[in-house]
């Protein structure tokens, strides 16, 4: 009987430390989850901001565009209004037609399409449509513009509170009807705030918006009608056979400065003659008319249409964006915007002995103690994101990463040594 009595006393020992060590491994199981949980949270959250502000450089570009497009189109009315009215010298719907005689395939039939009265009435209504249309969707574009700049900021400006908020809302739900779980207001690791000595996103104004000017430029330039509206035709062979003709339509749209988008068009057509001047045969211009010209402008003052210029915006910072493929450092070839995040739960919140169970060590069973540094468990979780495809480029080669593609993932990381000296730091 002794001898059982010590026995059922060790069984008892035994079960009540089985239970202690159970619900301490149950509650750290659970505040790692929960830390996964929250990091993850915060990773979506920075991935989302960085793709917000992708998807609001594309509507800024778009906007763009459509101011290049609207001059373009508005200075070729212009200049083919001008065409119908002075291509009545070449007699274009006779058997006499300049171009036709001449054998200029391109040009004559756009000539006789031109001398006729209904192209100059349908030129003319086209042209006072569009004026029409174009004065209420140029100040349009400008107050979007004001509109997705003023988003863009606002997020910026928002973000690490929501981002805490996020966060504890997070741990908050996983612990529903559990007691208190504490975010730790300081993160172990945040890119997103500093990232090489400064933010990962930074706002580009002023002289800072080459890289924006420069994107929507060539966004501009992939509509063939702002590009390559113009043309060329002439007599095949020149003038080489007595006599030649040459017609053109020369046009570009450019941006000068930060706030000028101009466009031009001009026609012109010209006969040319074969004759000898010293000391060779060579072509001279023998008569030339003007075929219409095309000026629109849309600037901050004197033109067509009121534009501010081109717009401030976010993009990564200048040290993220020098992290590239092809960077000689291997560790800055790929920019990647690390966090940790710790949470912790006060010792009387647990489910243990020494915390909030019913079953209480007493006496000798005292010995028995979860004994937590500071009285707090703590848990620690870190998460990346980066930026990749998600299928990979038509014609080959690494994009590399931006704020004009929204290509932002997340995804868990595991903790560096540096975050975890960090978090044993804290809990000394």
């Amino acid at each position: 009987m002794i001898y059982g009595l010590f026995m059922l006393i060790a069984g008892l020992a035994a079960l009540f430390f089985l239970f202690n060590t159970g619900q301490m491994t149950a509650e750290k199981t659970k505040l790692v989850n929960t830390a996964d949980a929250v990091a993850y949270s915060a990773a979506v959250m920075h991935a989302r901001a960085l793709n917000f502000d992708a998807y609001t450089n594309r509507a800024l570009i778009a906007n763009e565009v459509m101011v290049a497009q609207t001059v373009s189109v508005a200075s070729w009315l212009e200049y083919a209004k001008e065409h119908t009215e002075r291509v009545t010298p070449l007699n274009c719907l006779t058997y006499y037609s300049v171009p036709l005689v001449l054998g200029m395939p391109k040009y004559t039939p756009l000539c006789a399409l031109m001398a006729y009265p209904a192209a100059a009435t349908a030129i003319n209504l086209a042209s006072g449509a569009f004026n029409a249309l174009s004065t209420g969707t140029m100040a349009a574009t400008e107050v979007a513009k004001v509109a997705l700049q003023a988003s863009q900021a606002t997020m910026f400006a928002a973000f690490l509170p929501a981002r805490h908020k996020v966060m504890q809302q997070v741990a908050d739900a996983n612990y529903a009807g559990r007691g208190v779980v504490k975010v730790t207001p300081a993160p172990l690791l945040d890119n997103y705030s500093v990232f090489d000595g400064g933010p990962f996103i930074k706002r580009y104004s002023g002289n800072e918006r080459a890289r924006f000017k420069e994107v929507e430029v060539a966004a501009a330039n992939k509509d063939p009608f702002v590009s390559t509206r113009g043309w060329t035709d002439q007599t095949p062979g020149g003038c080489i056979i007595v006599l030649g003709g040459k017609a053109s339509h020369t046009a570009s749209t450019t941006l000068s400065n930060y706030d000028n988008w101009s466009a031009r068009d001009d026609g012109a057509f010209r006969t040319e003659i074969w004759e000898f001047r010293f000391p060779r045969f060579r072509c001279r211009t023998k008569s030339s008319y003007n075929l219409g010209d095309g000026r629109k402008s849309a600037r901050p003052s004197g033109g067509t249409w009121y534009y501010s210029g081109v717009p401030s915006f976010y993009d990564l910072s200048t040290a993220a964006l020098g992290y590239v493929s092809t960077n000689s450092d291997v560790k800055k070839r790929d920019p990647r915007l690390q966090f940790a995040v710790r949470l912790t739960r006060d010792k009387a919140e647990l489910r243990t002995s020494g915390g909030s169970s019913e079953v209480k060590q007493t006496g000798r069973m005292d010995i028995y103690q979860g004994a937590e540094a500071q009285d707090l468990m703590a848990a620690v979780s870190s998460s990346e994101v980066f930026f990749e495809r998600t299928s990979p480029r038509a014609y080959g080669g690494k994009e590399q990463a931006s704020l004009f593609n929204p290509y932002w993932q997340a995804h868990l990381i595991g903790n560096s040594p540096t975050v975890r000296a960090a978090a044993l730091a804290l809990q000394q």
